[in-house]
């Protein structure tokens, strides 16, 4: 899939020496043990419009005028190929009027048929994606009440803070791979639109609803096929990627996480070079959580 010229300023946003963070349960502990950190199918999130544009057409009039322009005569007598025998019964002076007579149908005909093709599609596009495509999301910010709630089990879990100048966060293989690089997600009231045949259009990878702005994300795509680790589940498999150790600045201990959660993430910081370690907790006066230093 082709970058369009405008989409590489997305990347601007993101300063050297930012961290982003990610938030997880008590039971992912493992995150941190093994150095694997899983990219997720986009069907197995808990936003079920994920990668789901709205796919207003498969090509634009100007599209389909074109290709019939370029390739109908071929079409025609590839397809007039498969009768053998038959061809040879009809006059051949009927064949130039008819053809041009079909001609300047096939546009229409085409759009007539873009709805049933459109429904064909979908289903496989979803299925190609989930096959091949994982996701992994991070927020801007480390003291959310809500991703708290949602993300770490009610608080008894704990967050990690990302370094995105580290080299796992830049694995394109080149300039036009959509895979490898960390993107901003863009919030909207409205699905993007797409047409299938623009290959330049990569806003439905990083477009949500405006309802989940307060997570201020950012993502990578990887190629599943690279995971380190894939674990067999149901109905979608694990697919597991290792990151180096210096590529984690913080770690944050959730406010209701038990005393085994936090002894074992006190053990494991010697396992990385450079982490500060923080703890969250119940802030006095409003509803917030205060991120404290912790030795």
């Amino acid at each position: 899939m082709r970058r369009n010229a405008a989409h590489p300023a997305a990347s601007l946003d993101l300063r050297r020496d930012m961290i982003l963070y990610k938030y997880f349960p008590p039971g992912r502990i493992e995150v941190l043990r093994n150095r694997r950190i899983r990219f997720t199918q986009p069907a197995d999130f808990n936003d079920p419009f994920e990668f789901k544009p709205v796919i207003g057409e498969i090509a634009s009039d100007d599209n389909v005028r074109a290709y019939v322009e370029k390739n109908f005569d071929k079409m025609i007598y590839e397809e007039l190929a498969k009768y053998g025998a038959i061809v040879p019964a009809f006059p051949k002076e009927l064949f130039p009027g008819f053809i041009a007579a079909q001609k300047k149908n096939l546009p229409d005909l085409f759009k007539a048929l873009s709805p049933q093709v459109i429904d064909a599609i979908r289903p496989k596009l979803a299925e190609l994606l989930n096959r091949h495509v994982g996701v992994l999301c991070l927020s801007e910010v480390r003291d959310s009440l809500l991703m708290w709630g949602h993300y770490t089990s009610n608080h008894c879990g704990f967050v990690v803070g990302f370094d995105t100048d580290s080299p796992f966060f830049s694995t394109r293989r080149t300039e036009s791979d959509e895979f490898g690089f960390l993107r901003k997600v863009k919030y909207s009231q409205h699905r993007p639109h797409v047409t299938l045949a623009n290959s330049d259009s990569v806003i439905w990878f990083e477009q949500k609803s405006h309802e989940w702005a307060y997570e201020k994300e950012w993502r990578v795509l990887r190629v599943l096929h690279d995971a380190t680790l894939v674990i067999q589940r149901k109905p979608f498999s694990i697919h597991l990627f290792e990151f180096p150790a210096a590529a984690v600045r913080e770690i944050i201990i959730g406010t209701r996480a038990s005393t085994a959660l936090r002894d074992e993430i006190k053990s494991l910081r010697s396992n990385f070079p450079h982490p500060v370690s923080f703890t969250a907790n119940e802030h006095s006066a409003d509803y917030a959580v205060t991120i404290d230093q912790s030795n």
